[in-house]
């Protein structure tokens, strides 16, 4: 039996920013890392509770700064009749690219063939996305068209390339799936060519929910859908929200003040979610929430 399990990993307590390379992160003041850690556990306990299976890695190192933001940290692939592979990513900031090697670890402890691509920059599923059993790929942001190429066959099935500019710097600022209220957000401003068009011909037009650029940077597009609910960053506001919510999206406010508010990864950013056999790939012992639920709780 399949179960959904999300790749996590928590702020350590020596947490700070580093890379700075967002338009939240660029002008923040210092975070807190403990408070940091108890708001990535409030999300990680909200994904538990509604059905998600949490794997976690813990970083190493206080230089890997970028860890929590674990859509980057690769991406799960296969089915039953294939098995399933890890891709690890190729990322764009040279602070981040040696997060690869835990989770390289991770993967192979759950049993998991592991990929690496072979060119150009893949951020992994900051630019993937699935709606309405289509696969879709971005690119444009950080990924590079020839790091899509280098990965775009391990993706099977119906795949669109939708290609992005800045700030949609990830496709999961571009576009939001809402399967179980059969919505696509999407921002055209940041849509480069005929992607729009080819969304609205492949999906119909009455699927897609447009969005302002201003409503991306306060990261309507970022919170993360559990079936019909939303976990939106309180840092979204309830206008920007009222649209989702009018098609039928229950929204669920989660604090992110110093994971995303400050840092500018939102709770779609913190995750890498993936449909396995946790039979064939069970999850380790050290990895499960269990394991560091303790730890951020005696922070103090």
């Amino acid at each position: 039996m399949n179960t959904e399990i999300f790749l996590m990993s928590p702020p350590r307590v020596d947490w700070h920013l580093r890379g700075r390379a967002n338009f939240r992160s660029r002008e923040a003041g210092a975070v807190d890392p403990r408070a940091a850690r108890r708001q990535w556990l409030e999300l990680a306990r909200l994904i538990e509770a509604r059905g998600g299976t949490v794997v976690v890695a813990q970083s190493p190192s206080p230089e890997l700064t970028g860890m929590p933001y674990a859509a980057e940290c690769g991406q799960i692939v296969g089915d039953a009749a294939r098995g399933w592979s890890f891709i690890l990513p190729s990322m764009w900031a040279p602070h981040r690219r040696n997060e690869r090697v835990v989770w390289e670890a991770l993967a192979r402890d759950m049993n998991l063939a592991v990929k690496a691509p072979h060119a150009g920059l893949w951020e992994a599923q900051g630019d993937v996305a699935w709606f309405q059993g289509v696969t879709l790929l971005f690119f444009g942001g950080r990924t590079t068209r020839e790091g899509l190429d280098a990965v775009r066959d391990h993706f099977h099935g119906e795949v669109l390339l939708i290609e992005t500019r800045e700030p949609a710097f990830h496709g999961n600022m571009a576009a939001l799936p809402l399967d179980a209220v059969d919505t696509l957000v999407v921002c055209p401003e940041v849509l480069v060519g005929d992607s729009l068009a080819r969304l609205a011909s492949r999906f119909g037009r009455d699927a897609l929910l447009e969005v302002s650029e201003p409503q991306i940077r306060e990261y309507v597009t970022n919170g993360l859908p559990m079936g019909r609910e939303l976990l939106a960053p309180t840092v979204t506001s309830m206008e920007a929200l009222a649209p989702l919510a009018a098609r039928g999206v229950e929204v669920v406010r989660v604090d992110l003040s110093e994971l995303c508010d400050k840092a500018g990864g939102a709770s779609r950013c913190l995750v890498s979610r993936a449909t396995i056999d946790l039979t064939r790939h069970p999850v380790p012992e050290h990895a499960k929430l269990s394991a560091v639920c303790a730890q951020i709780e005696g922070d103090g």
